[in-house]
């Protein structure tokens, strides 16, 4: 994580260098303003992604769509034409999606391994495509790193021993996320969104106490939904 923004910050810092010697030296004209500048909430995070992540097909879309917005806010481009390059976009990342992933089929691409981390066993779950269900009945649940893409994702916690303090860190992208949870458990929500949503549609909305579960992470154009 410390590496991944590192190596962000010196991309940044070099383009900044860079842009400015080219305006210097007038190869370029570039004039400052904060025009547009929320479309940063959306490129930052994305090229964070594109150094973490291992699917890079997901932020490089991201990227490409808040440079639109960027564009189309500083009138360089019309919005009509921002919203027709970024469907293109987003078809051309769709191919690349099904030509990059090792195996395609109707149902999508569900991967999913346990690693140790902090001296808990972790999940890791990469879906992408499709509609997948996981369970975890009768399982004993410490945490899981949820990565899902062009599809849609449902996690049942229902049955599962949930260990105090167990969490799910969500990187969703074009998406939609369903986590399910029994009734009476603590949940704590800090998920980030840029152009997507968190609905919280549980009927007793339990905040604390033991044991307590912990969905944080990021969603851009996609939507978690957590209910009983």
């Amino acid at each position: 994580m410390k590496q991944a923004f590192k190596i962000s910050l010196g991309l940044a810092l070099i383009a900044a260098g860079v842009l400015w010697i080219l305006t210097t030296t007038e190869v370029i004209t570039f004039e400052f303003s904060t025009k547009g500048w929320w479309a940063l909430f959306v490129i930052i995070p994305c090229l964070f992604g594109l150094i973490h992540d291992k699917d890079k097909v997901g932020p490089c879309l991201g990227i490409g769509w808040g440079v639109l917005l960027l564009l189309a806010a500083r009138e360089v481009i019309t919005w009509n034409m921002m919203w027709q390059i970024g469907l293109a976009l987003m078809i051309i990342g769709i191919g690349l999606q099904i030509l990059l992933f090792r195996s395609c089929h109707p149902h999508g691409v569900c991967e999913m391994k346990n690693i140790s981390r902090d001296g808990k066993d972790i999940r890791r779950i990469e879906t992408s495509f499709g509609k997948q269900h996981l369970s975890f009945v009768g399982e004993k649940f410490e945490g899981a790193d949820v990565q899902t893409s062009f599809g849609g994702l449902s996690l049942d916690m229902r049955g599962a021993e949930i260990v105090d303090g167990a969490f799910i860190d969500l990187n969703v992208g074009f998406a939609g996320v369903s986590i399910i949870v029994p009734e009476g458990l603590a949940v704590q929500i800090s998920v980030s969104s840029g152009f997507g949503g968190v609905s919280d549609n549980r009927y007793n909305k339990v905040g604390s106490g033991t044991p307590l579960l912990m969905i944080t992470g990021k969603v851009g154009f996609g939507g978690v939904e957590i209910r009983n």
